[in-house]
């Protein structure tokens, strides 16, 4: 076997121990217990980012690396939101417990899916991480931590539970477009790997203003937006393209 790059292969461990500690602070139970779980999540959301640029930035990319960043996403990604998931809708005495496992083991499964799909269609060359095919799982994962981390607002300080009601709902949709077709852009790439117009980089000012500012509802809003921007360009895809099909030839 070639030699291991060290720097990207540490930091996808940290991706795969942030999983499991998401994991054990949700099993410790409590809303304290599950907010602290979901900044875990998101926390390896960051060693996914890094280990992947750090890996192409200093031309050490390797299978080795690919299948370990994998394994640690079915964790952190996968079984870490759904987790989570059924831990809150068990606390919060959700309605229909089987149809919130049903979902959570939907969104495990999809995961696993999503993955094995990458892995076996995505290259080590620049251009295979330009773009997804699905949400990405890293994506699905911050739509259902974000969400989470936003209920536990809403719970201390308004004493609403809207959101937990939702999550299961959401996140059984999660998984099903993390095995779609549905097309995905690949954020970080685009972010370090580009010059950015003035008006871009204003409209990233502020939106780290806003995360700064308000937090919770910043996040949860921004993920929401990823996720369905994607379906609705997909949808708006089709429609074009059906309209193009139907055009009379003369």
């Amino acid at each position: 076997m070639r030699k291991i790059a060290a720097v990207p292969s540490m930091l996808t461990l940290g991706n795969l121990l942030c999983g499991f500690h998401a994991v054990y602070f949700a099993a410790k139970g409590g809303q304290q217990g599950l907010e602290l779980a979901a900044w875990m999540v998101l926390l390896a959301m960051v060693f996914d980012s890094v280990d992947g640029l750090a890996a192409r930035l200093t031309h050490v990319e390797s299978r080795f690396g690919a299948e370990l960043d994998s394994l640690a996403d079915v964790v952190s990604f996968g079984v870490a939101p759904a987790f989570l998931v059924a831990v809150l809708s068990a606390t919060a005495e959700l309605q229909h417990q089987r149809l919130v496992w049903m979902s959570c083991m939907v969104y495990v499964v999809c995961a696993a899916l999503r993955l094995a799909r990458f892995n076996v269609q995505t290259g080590l060359d620049e251009e295979s991480h330009k773009s997804f095919v699905g949400l990405p799982s890293p994506a699905a994962a911050g739509q259902v931590a974000t969400l989470i981390i936003l209920d536990s607002y809403l719970r201390s300080q308004h004493n609403v539970a809207i959101v937990s009601r939702i999550l299961p709902t959401v996140t059984f949709f999660a998984g099903a477009l993390m095995v779609s077709r549905v097309p995905y852009p690949h954020l970080m790439s685009r972010l370090v790997r580009r010059h950015h117009t003035f008006a871009e980089f204003a409209f990233l000012a502020i939106v780290a203003l806003l995360v700064a500012t308000h937090t919770e509802f910043t996040l949860a809003a921004g993920f929401s937006a990823f996720t369905v921007t994607g379906v609705v360009v997909a949808i708006r895809r089709a429609i074009l393209r059906r309209a193009e099909d139907q055009e009379p030839i003369f």
